[in-house]
């Protein structure tokens, strides 16, 4: 039985890789190499060069999904997942625009349109998720984590921490250009690289991201039971 994750970016696909890896194999889940998102494509061969692209284009990637069932290498047994922003996520996935509507914010905007990718893609083994609202909101969990790569920012890094204080979780940190997660660590930590968020999150840990991610919590959750459920 295999968990198959798919992703839109090289910072993402090391953090399933490095992390969540380890993090799930003790509950005796086996993690597939991530699959990255049709529209992304990598320049250079290794997982550490750079991808271009990112969830650009629902069609291509709801056919490329479809793809991954139909090609036979994902069994009965066996879960295709997601691990995408919400953050500039295309407005044309499914449930997207009936959010917006209805003026869907956050957390309750990214679980209608995970359900309505779900019924959309229509495959009992298909179980997205959407991060609100972006990758990088696991890493300010912790932004002290970032010091020991960017000490000369040690005062930024600080004034970051002091910003994002006042939210209830890092997965409440907006989505507006200017105030989202990576825009703000940008801000504050110039030099930042998005490749190196794994060792960040390595450094933080996986138990106390989920304490301070309800969303991601219960993602990483199902993941550590799905298996069990099925057995």
């Amino acid at each position: 039985m295999n968990l198959f994750i798919y992703v839109e970016g090289q910072e993402v696909e090391l953090f399933v890789n490095r992390v969540l890896r380890d993090h799930l194999s003790r509950f005796g889940v086996i993690v597939q190499k991530p699959i990255l998102a049709a529209t992304s494509f990598r320049v250079g061969d290794d997982e550490t060069d750079v991808t271009v692209g990112g969830v650009t284009n629902y069609d291509s990637i709801r056919d490329d999904i479809l793809n991954q069932f139909a090609a036979g290498d994902i069994g009965a047994a066996d879960l295709l997942t997601t691990l995408i922003d919400l953050y500039a996520l295309p407005t044309t996935f499914p449930g997207c625009g009936q959010a917006m509507a209805q003026g869907f914010t956050g957390g309750r905007k990214a679980e209608h349109i995970e359900h309505a990718w779900k019924m959309d893609i229509g495959h009992p083994n298909f179980f997205p998720y959407i991060q609100v609202h972006e990758f990088e909101a696991l890493i300010l969990t912790r932004p002290s984590a970032l010091k020991e790569f960017y000490p000369e920012h040690a005062i930024g890094i600080e004034q970051l921490r002091n910003e994002c204080a006042p939210f209830h979780t890092p997965e409440d940190i907006n989505e507006l250009r200017a105030t989202s997660p990576s825009h703000r660590i940008l801000a504050r930590v110039p030099t930042y690289r998005k490749i190196d968020g794994f060792r960040h999150l390595q450094d933080i840990g996986v138990a106390e991201i989920k304490a301070h991610c309800p969303r991601f919590n219960v993602w990483i959750e199902r993941c550590e039971t799905f298996f069990r459920q099925l057995s």
